[in-house]
């Protein structure tokens, strides 16, 4: 189990405890939270990458012109972070 840094032996004794005291539903919901929360670590980890981009492909919708002007504007970044 990949843990965080700032992980204690304490915090998981702690919540072994808690763990224990709940009936098996409520411990259902913490492992669905628990799932939740780990996907949304990866997505948040994977956002803006071709990949995640890639997903959406075709259900994009736009105002005429918006889509170039996201474009327009990215290209524009882009090239202020290179001038830096």
């Amino acid at each position: 189990m990949a843990r965080g840094k700032s992980v204690t032996p304490e915090l998981l004794r702690d919540l072994a405890d808690k763990l224990q005291e709940l009936p098996e539903d409520r411990l259902r919901e913490v492992s669905d939270f628990v799932d939740f929360l780990r996907s949304y670590q990866l997505q948040q980890s994977n956002r803006g990458s071709p990949e995640a981009l890639l997903r959406h492909v075709g259900t994009w919708s736009f105002a005429p012109g918006e889509l170039d002007h996201l474009l327009a504007d990215i290209q524009e970044m882009r090239e202020t972070e290179l001038d830096r």
